[in-house]
């Protein structure tokens, strides 16, 4: 059975070399823990090969050796994720090793073992160290699979499903074992609490694993053609795990980073509705002069202005994520439809942004919903401005391309790496979200602009350079 573990108990492929470096051990500790596991597995396969040549070369045993490597091959190649598992992914592999030692002996099972791990770590393109140390594991627990066999004897039903379980337990025991002692070596820490940790963490994968052990056995031991009966079901289980393991991840990010949406808004509502509060504390009890007073009130109006944007982003989102409004397209004025969005822009702009609309002679209407696109465009704008703290120039251009009408929005601010510009547009994605940057937000602009402008028929893009500004376009349809 082979898992690799989410938690830091144990894990199935022990990355050697990395792992060590990774928790601060020295290169030599774990060289002298993994070299015996590597001689032991070399001399246990040459035995192995020796005694499968001598007692079991026909073509019968080799036919069914090699197709229980098939499947091992396969099986360790696309390991199955089992949710509510301490073990992320686990491999079937085990069951075809056990097989095998039931089927045709220790030495059978131990080239099955090392022949499964040979082949997918080098297909992997794993380094030369580590796949000698996985493939001489694999060989020593298939070993240890063929000789627990050997404590049930006889062809009958029970004899066969408890020589699978013990195959079983001789394959998990030895496999955990080493692992673990491979991996306490190397970051000389206590071998017994790290053994009892993974061996507790991998207890239900291995029910599993012996379990699909004995049905295989049995099968194969009645025809070996009726246990080709089993691939079906392995196959269903493993792509259903695989499913659900996603759309589970899926949800647990989702589930993230609502709570980080959470905070974020807390954190945003709570400075607006703190100055609001202040300002007008201090209107009512104290005699402040004209002068003061309207400063007063300009942080009143500015940060309540603040939080009805916040909340109307909020809304939106919520409204174009469940589809409550459907998009009303008329022939619009593309010019005219960008002018009152600047102009209502520039009431508010800070001090050092200049913001300038400039459109291409004899522009045809535009079809949109008028509501929709003035909130596309506010929300960009708006981000030109809280991503140009440094100040500089903001552009709108409305321009005929390709047959469409394009709106764009430059600015010459912070820019966005490469490898965000495919994330931001997702929901509660943020650029600085540890605000090391001082750049706040609820990461629902650029979600809301997309899933827009996607119900109006168009294309939402991005260009932009770290350090050197960013143009947000987005066409619509010529009405």
């Amino acid at each position: 059975m082979r898992t690799e573990l989410a938690t830091a108990a144990t894990k199935r492929r022990y990355r050697l070399g990395s792992s060590a470096r990774e928790h601060g051990s020295t290169g030599p500790s774990a060289s002298r823990a993994v070299l015996p596991v590597v001689v032991a597995g070399a001399i246990l396969l040459g035995f192995a090969v020796a005694d499968f040549v001598l007692h079991y070369w026909s073509s019968h045993p080799v036919a069914g050796v090699l197709a229980l490597l098939a499947a091992a091959i396969t099986a360790e190649a696309f390991p199955v994720p089992i949710e509510g598992v301490a073990a992320g992914r686990t491999s079937l592999a085990t069951i075809f090793i056990v097989g095998a030692a039931v089927e045709y002996g220790w030495a059978a099972a131990a080239i099955v073992g090392f022949g499964t791990m040979l082949i997918v770590e080098l297909a992997s393109r794993r380094s030369i160290d580590r796949v000698s140390y996985n493939a001489s594991l694999y060989t020593l627990a298939g070993g240890a699979a063929g000789f627990g066999t050997t404590l049930s004897r006889g062809d009958d039903l029970g004899s066969l499903a408890a020589a699978a379980v013990f195959g079983s337990t001789g394959f998990y025991v030895v496999d955990i074992l080493l692992l673990t002692w491979v991996i306490t070596r190397s970051r000389s820490q206590p071998f017994f609490p790290w053994f009892r940790r993974a061996m507790m963490s991998t207890a239900a994968p291995f029910a599993v694993m012996a379990s699909l052990a004995v049905i295989l056995v049995v099968l194969w031991s009645r025809s070996p053609f009726a246990a080709v009966a089993l691939v079906g079901p392995l196959v269903v289980i493993a792509l259903y795990q695989r499913r659900v393991h996603g759309v589970l991840e899926s949800l647990r990010e989702l589930d993230r980073l609502k709570n980080e949406f959470i905070a974020v808004v807390s954190h945003e509502l709570r400075t607006p509705i703190t100055s609001v509060y202040g300002a007008a504390v201090t209107l009512e009890r104290a005699k402040v002069d004209p002068e003061k007073r309207e400063s007063l009130l300009q942080v009143i109006y500015g940060e309540s202005l603040r939080l009805v944007r916040l909340v109307d982003q909020v809304l939106w989102a919520s409204r174009v994520e469940t589809a409550r409004v459907e998009p009303r397209i008329h022939a619009w004025d593309a010019e005219e439809l960008a002018a009152t969005v600047v102009s209502a822009a520039r009431t508010h702009l800070p001090a050092n942004l200049t913001l300038e609309l400039r459109t291409h002679a004899s522009l045809p209407p535009v079809a949109a919903d008028r509501e929709k696109a003035n909130q596309i465009l506010v929300n960009l704008v708006e981000n030109a401005v809280k991503y140009s703290p440094n100040g500089g120039r903001i552009g709108v251009l409305v321009s005929r391309v390709d047959g469409r009408i394009r709106f764009a929005v430059s600015d010459e601010g912070l820019g966005i790496p490469d490898q965000d510009q495919e994330r931001i547009f997702e929901k509660f994605q943020r650029l600085d979200p540890d605000l090391a940057r001082g750049v706040g937000g609820t990461g629902l602009g650029l979600f809301i602009c997309r899933e827009l402008v996607s119900q109006m028929n168009g294309t939402l893009t991005v260009e932009s350079k770290e350090g050197d500004g960013s143009t947000f376009a987005f066409d619509l349809p010529v009405a």
